[in-house]
């Protein structure tokens, strides 16, 4: 009896603990190498498109009105507004003004110039039609265009 009391080794609790340590710290090396600078791009370019194609959705809804979106290269920002880019409407989701400021993506911004779209009651860009608004964080640049004619909102 002696013999197996002095056995030496792992029990099987004490491996499962390790190799769940092991997971775990896997994971945390995976998720800290991640570049979320492409995350941000991505999420900056679908947000824009959206409120873009909301604009519109509110001229086509709203009758009697024009509806747009102002680019401005230099601040790194864009409004939404009703009739001149000095109204901006509400925005649904904060209630605020709707002016979205680049600087909580970190390091993208506005390229190209200045870009401004507007859409009639029927969703044809009135202005900007056939033109598009750049972005980019510095390696990937992401173009936002609005077609002349048909008021799509395609990312290229």
């Amino acid at each position: 009896m002696a013999l197996f009391n002095n056995r030496l080794g792992f029990t099987l609790i004490e491996l499962v603990v390790v190799i769940a340590l092991i997971g775990i710290l896997s994971v945390g090396v995976v998720v800290m190498s991640v570049n979320f600078s492409k995350t941000n791009i991505t999420v900056v370019t679908q947000k824009i498109r959206s409120d873009i194609e909301y604009a519109r959705s509110l001229a086509m809804t709203k009758k009697g009105t024009t509806f747009g979106a102002f680019f401005d290269d230099t601040n790194d920002e864009y409004t939404v507004y009703e009739s001149v880019v000095g109204t901006p409407i509400l925005d649904p989701l904060t209630k605020q003004s709707f002016l979205e400021d680049f600087s909580r993506w970190s390091g993208v911004s506005i390229t190209g110039g200045d870009y401004t779209v507007e859409f009639n009651r029927v969703g044809v860009p009135t202005t900007g039609g056939g033109g598009s608004v750049q972005i980019t964080d510095g390696s990937t640049t992401k173009t936002i265009a609005v077609t002349a004619g048909t008021g799509k909102v395609g990312v290229y």
